[in-house]
């Protein structure tokens, strides 16, 4: 994770309380979901293994994980809580909070879950806050700035929200070190491998992962035999077949998804590597 890259975009912060019996069947949300549990308990099953979430515990939700609420002993449970992305991006105003399962979001739904940024890192699913109490002063107070919406309010709740993020790193990453110096490129691959229909560039890579970028390209051909953009493109191109085999799509809508400017130039892409356009490919897949 690139710290100097953070700019945290709130999109919910809110008071809420869900009244026993309650029921959250399993769904993926495209942000993150951060509850602080201000009083009762609830089961929280996420990515398969259950927490039994109580006072004064932190839930942080990732994007793309399944999870599921059920209530617990008839109580009901206080949850102020609040759902951002990481980084901004073009796509945050696009994201809203959703209560699909993956099974059940279109292919465009799919596309806004956002990367998950601290996946390899030690913070937990749920953790009580080593400082408690400043903890949930600044939580609050997050609240409390966005739901007053005053005028540059987005930059007192950044500010606020960069505290938060800081006191959790604190709390999990006494061991924290830079990819360069874990000398690990299969991060790299990794968040490809998950972010492969965005526009990757080299110096986004370098930027994200702390690496030099001409260092990162020859150690990634290195370990896996091609450079990195050919890998990306391969990658592109694998999921644009899927697409034209296995769903009604139009061209044009899978370049959407792949993030192509235009139909025009997905097809040019695809033909410089199938020798014929999308929509033949998809004819003879067809017979």
């Amino acid at each position: 994770m690139n710290l100097n890259s953070l700019s945290p975009y709130i999109r919910v912060a809110m008071h809420s309380t869900l009244r026993a019996p309650f029921v959250i069947r399993e769904r993926v949300i495209f942000d993150y979901e951060m509850i602080f549990v201000k009083n009762g308990k609830c089961r929280i099953n996420i990515n398969g293994t259950d927490y039994i979430c109580k006072k004064n515990n932190v839930v942080l939700l990732r994007p793309g994980i399944p999870h599921s609420f059920n209530s617990m002993n008839n109580e009901d449970f206080v949850q102020p809580h609040f759902h951002f992305d990481m980084m901004y991006s073009g796509k945050s105003a696009e994201r809203s909070v959703s209560f699909k399962n993956i099974d059940e979001m279109t292919e465009h739904e799919k596309s806004l879950i956002q990367d998950d940024i601290i996946k390899h890192s030690k913070i937990p699913f749920v953790f009580t806050p080593e400082n408690l109490s400043e903890f949930q002063n600044i939580f609050f107070r997050i609240i409390d700035i966005y739901s007053e919406k005053k005028p540059y309010s987005e930059l007192l709740y950044k500010s606020e929200f960069l505290k938060l993020i800081y006191l959790i790193i604190s709390q999990f990453e006494h061991n924290y070190q830079s990819i360069n110096e874990k000398a690990d490129i299969k991060l790299i691959k990794d968040y490809i491998d998950g972010n492969f229909r965005q526009n990757i560039s080299l110096d986004f890579l370098a930027s994200q992962f702390y690496i030099n970028k001409f260092t990162m390209m020859r150690r990634f051909k290195e370990v896996y035999g091609k450079n990195i953009i050919k890998y990306c493109n391969e990658k592109k191109l694998q999921e644009a077949e899927k697409l034209l085999k296995n769903t009604n799509l139009s061209v044009k809508a899978i370049g959407v998804i792949l993030n192509f400017t235009d139909a025009y130039s997905f097809s040019r892409f695809f033909k410089n590597e199938f020798g014929i356009s999308p929509a033949e490919y998809r004819k003879r897949a067809e017979n």
